[in-house]
């Protein structure tokens, strides 16, 4: 009888050590899964019963950090780096980079990788090497975060963000049709728009109309990382200047925006410049547009949203890039995250009455007649449908020179889609497109010479008129 009740004393004092142990390895178990939140309250016991365990805090500090408790996260994974537990370096890695602590967390990185090395264990690091980069990237980033003023903010589904850029005729439109953002130009000739190519990824195309209806889509010629995807276009009214967002070329955090410009001499774009913070974040930030007219511009993210929304900012657009003038960290992530638009602002700025002005020069703009074309009369006078017109010769002249620029804006696509077939072609096609393509490159400046002649033309009949009104 003593035995069998001693028997029981020992079997109930180890018996929470058995369930407890059989607790911690399901929880290893679905950590090595991913399944944290299922894994945390296993972690979290051990660490009560063994504090100073550095492989538990290793554990319950990443499935804080994981699960979304990044402040919680901090105290144990700082303790299991601090007994050189390797795994711990790479989780503070990623602490520190949604802390925007970027140079914090490319010394992380670096930490975890001479860890591995001096363990001999270099295999499958080449992930932690392209953290430990973008790390380096958002740190110089951050380091020249811009000072712009951002006067206005709204939250909006996603499906309808485009509803609040409030933009002026001469800088464009956009639509969103057929699941696919399009900027269309001023004279409402040109479009811009991101579909997937035969890699899957999207890519920027341009179309042109040709006599009401729209040509062949043209890709962009545009250095991309092939691992990324390039969407939300926009172009400044200079017809150069391209805005866009990529998920590739050294993003630091999904969609990342870019600027680039077109090169007519080549019929190229140039190497893509990554936007510095707070236009861009390590969440996903697109679309931004310019209103030159108006000097407003407005750029959408979802950094710190909810799943299916953004945030749009409106901002000021500055005339340089113009860094903020602090060394203060704390300082340099706020603006970053851009945590309060209220400290963008500078003294003594009304910016409703800024905002109000804008948005009322670009609803009255928007309610005045239809604009077919933009073409310049004089330094005074421009018209913009055919009955502004007030010669009749002027309005014939005019077009010819309408009917020339089509024929020569479709020669162009022609002759590019002849280029394309002499690169993919064989010897033999080559061959009998080379004289073709010679041909039509010596006709092309013909061709614009004549559309700006009679575009001159029926400036000059236009202008001969009018002041013979006025005498």
């Amino acid at each position: 009888m003593l035995r069998s009740m001693k028997c029981l004393v020992l079997f109930l004092i180890f018996l929470p050590v058995a369930v407890y142990s059989q607790t911690l390895d399901e929880a290893k178990k679905l950590y090595a899964e991913g399944n944290y939140a299922n894994a945390l309250p296993a972690f979290e016991s051990a660490c009560k019963s063994s504090p100073k365990n550095a492989s538990y805090n290793q554990w319950y500090g990443n499935c804080l950090l994981e699960t979304g408790n990044r402040q919680a996260a901090a105290k144990y994974l700082n303790y299991a780096a601090s007994k050189e537990i390797i795994e711990a370096y790479r989780s503070l890695g990623k602490l520190h980079y949604l802390n925007y602590d970027f140079e914090a967390s490319a010394q992380a990185y670096e930490t975890y990788l001479q860890l591995l090395e001096k363990n001999k264990k270099t295999t499958g690091t080449e992930d932690i090497n392209q953290l430990l980069d973008r790390s380096k990237r958002a740190a110089r980033l951050i380091s020249h975060c811009e000072n712009i003023q951002i006067i206005d903010s709204v939250i909006v589904d996603k499906k309808d963000f485009l509803k609040t850029y409030l933009i002026s005729r001469e800088a464009g439109r956009l639509e969103y049709a057929d699941n696919r953002t399009t900027y269309i130009n001023p004279l409402n000739d040109k479009r811009y728009f991101a579909e997937k190519n035969t890699s899957g990824y999207y890519r920027l195309y341009t179309e042109i109309k040709i006599q009401e209806a729209w040509s062949e889509r043209k890709p962009l010629t545009l250095p991309s990382d092939s691992a990324g995807n390039d969407n939300y276009p926009f172009v400044l009214q200079d017809g150069l200047t391209v805005y866009y967002a990529s998920t590739g070329n050294g993003s630091i955090g999904g969609y990342d925006l870019f600027v680039t410009r077109y090169n007519s001499g080549n019929d190229t774009y140039l190497a893509p410049s990554q936007m510095g913070m707070p236009f861009n974040s390590i969440a996903n930030d697109y679309l931004m547009v310019i209103d030159e007219n108006n000097a407003i511009g407005y750029f959408a993210t979802d950094r710190f949203q909810a799943e299916g929304r953004v945030v749009v900012y409106t901002f000021i657009p500055n005339e340089a890039i113009t860094p903020i003038e602090s060394d203060d960290k704390a300082e340099q992530i706020s603006r970053a995250k851009i945590t309060a638009i209220r400290d963008t602002w500078k003294k003594d700025m009304n910016y409703s009455a800024y905002i109000h002005n804008v948005r009322t020069n670009i609803k009255n703009e928007q309610t005045k007649v239809k604009r077919d074309f933009f073409f310049v009369v004089n330094d005074n006078i421009i018209y913009y449908t055919l009955n502004d017109f007030k010669n009749t010769a002027a309005k014939q002249a005019f077009l010819k020179a309408q009917n020339l620029e089509q024929e020569a804006k479709k020669a162009e696509t022609d002759l590019e889609n002849l280029r394309r077939n002499y690169l993919t072609g064989n010897a033999q096609s080559r061959k009998s497109l080379q004289e073709t393509i010679l041909r039509r490159e010596q006709q092309l400046p013909e061709q614009w010479v004549a559309c700006n002649e009679a575009m001159t033309n029926a400036r000059n009949l236009e202008i001969r008129y009018l002041r013979q009104q006025q005498q």
